[in-house]
Order: C-alpha cells, then structure tokens, then sequence
C-alpha cells in the first residue's frame, strides 16, 4: 500500500510513543492488517519508519537508564545489566 508522507510522519510520531499499531491504523484510516504487513515487510518505507522511531525512542529510554544507573538506583543498574546481556546476546551470529 502506498502511504502519503503526512501518514508516514503521523505513523513516525505514534511509534516513538510506542502506540499498537492497531491504533496507529485507526487514525491513519487505513486497515490494520495491512498496516502490519507493511511494516512486517522491512524493505518498506512504513516499515522503515516505524522501526526507526520505535527504536529512537527506546534508545533515549536506555539513556536515561544509565544515566539513573550512574548515580545508583538499583532498579536501573538491573536495567543496564539486562541491556548489556541482550546486547551480548544480539552479537551471537
């Protein structure tokens, strides 16, 4: 499906508030096991943005987490030595 670039944007803004995509599609108008394929299929611009905007923001939520680590709270060094293992984890081929 094609998508214009005020729904790519729209699409962009919700996923970097990690909105389901089910919601996504309702504002977009467009239907949600379409939109899902979409961005299932990597190669596609609404995929591409999706994922991007997702993984932005979840990179600012991993910063903060560090920074919160650095200066002792417990939860969030827990936090870091879980990303540090998926992170290990994520090399393995």
């Amino acid at each position: 499906m094609d998508y214009s670039q005020e729904q790519i944007d729209k699409l962009s803004e919700m996923a970097a508030c990690f909105t389901p995509i089910g919601d996504i599609a309702t504002v977009l108008d467009v239907d949600v096991y379409q939109l899902k394929t979409d961005i299932r299929q990597r190669q596609t611009t609404v995929s591409k943005a999706y994922y991007r905007a997702k993984v932005e923001t979840a990179h600012r939520l991993r910063q903060q987490e560090i920074e919160l680590a650095k200066i002792g709270s417990p939860l969030a060094v827990e936090h870091a030595h879980s990303y540090l293992l998926e992170m290990d984890s994520d090399e393995d081929l």
